[in-house]
């Protein structure tokens, strides 16, 4: 979509605020249930979800208690080919077919946190929007980013990866747009634009994120989304002795995954009630 160079990144005008969206997981117990009238075995879990929205006004202090627009915890139960006829012990009954690890994730992407992220919009206007991870087909139409801090497949050229190393702090790739794959996003259709992002100092590819969006309503809204990416999100890396993760976890992602950890209540607690109930 642009031509192959570096781009700087822009900082934001006075009054600019950011969302940050993100969730957690914990699996709680694993569990094996056994119809006595067919013999059938059925597998999955209980879990609990957690998700919720940062809002950063910048150029102010901000702290997590005025900072946190909303959080959502869901309990789910996840079997393979069966779901109870009711909710037991709070957990929400949620029938999988294909691979547990798979179905959740997609559970917590598209459900979950898509409607704590359209939430936010409507409770707390922001300036832009950051979703940790890909974006939530439902998100379309909106001018959020999607926040990849892991790279494990390049989307430029091999060619170009000279570019991709030259990159400096608040600085940006090209856009360049990503085609649908259809036996992976068959129900989205819609093509994504991307770009990299220099994080910080680190040499080669460490420290470099992938953005994403939607298309916009035009490039020249995309290209300003994509410069205040670059020249924002590095506001906001943290030192290794803050977060392990960094500099891809940013730090306000990682403040509210604490949050959302806290809230989902003791693992010991939960584990102990969920063993009681079948071995009563």
């Amino acid at each position: 979509m642009e031509e192959p160079a570096v781009y700087d990144g822009s900082l934001p005008e006075e009054g600019f605020s950011i969302l940050f969206v993100d969730g957690v997981r914990r699996k709680e117990c694993l569990a094996t249930i056994r119809d006595e009238e067919t013999g059938y075995v059925f597998e999955g879990a209980f879990l609990s979800l957690g998700a919720g929205a940062l809002r950063v006004d910048y150029g102010r202090f901000n702290t997590i208690g005025e900072s946190l627009v909303l959080s959502k915890i869901e309990r789910l139960m996840a079997f393979r080919g069966f779901v109870p006829s009711e909710v037991w012990l709070g957990f929400k009954p949620l029938r999988i077919e294909g691979e547990l690890n798979v179905e959740v994730n997609r559970y917590m992407k598209e459900e979950l946190e898509a409607r704590v992220a359209l939430l936010a919009l409507k409770e707390a206007p922001a300036t832009l929007m950051v979703c940790d991870g890909t974006l939530s087909r439902k998100l379309r139409g909106t001018s959020c980013l999607g926040f990849i801090k892991s790279i494990k497949r390049l989307y430029i050229d091999a060619s170009y990866i000279d570019l991709l190393y030259s990159l400096r702090p608040g600085q940006r790739s090209p856009i360049l747009k990503i085609h649908y794959q259809q036996r992976q996003e068959d129900e989205e259709k819609t093509d994504k634009y991307t770009w990299y992002i220099k994080l910080s100092q680190h040499e080669g590819l460490h420290g470099l994120a992938r953005v994403e969006a939607f298309p916009q309503k035009s490039l020249d809204i995309l290209r300003r989304l994509a410069d205040l990416s670059a020249g924002i999100l590095p506001l906001f890396v943290g030192e290794s002795f803050q977060d392990r993760r960094s500099p891809q976890n940013l730090l306000p992602i990682g403040r509210l995954e604490m949050f959302l950890r806290l809230h989902l209540g003791d693992h010991n607690i939960i584990r102990r009630e969920i063993e009681k109930f079948f071995h009563v």
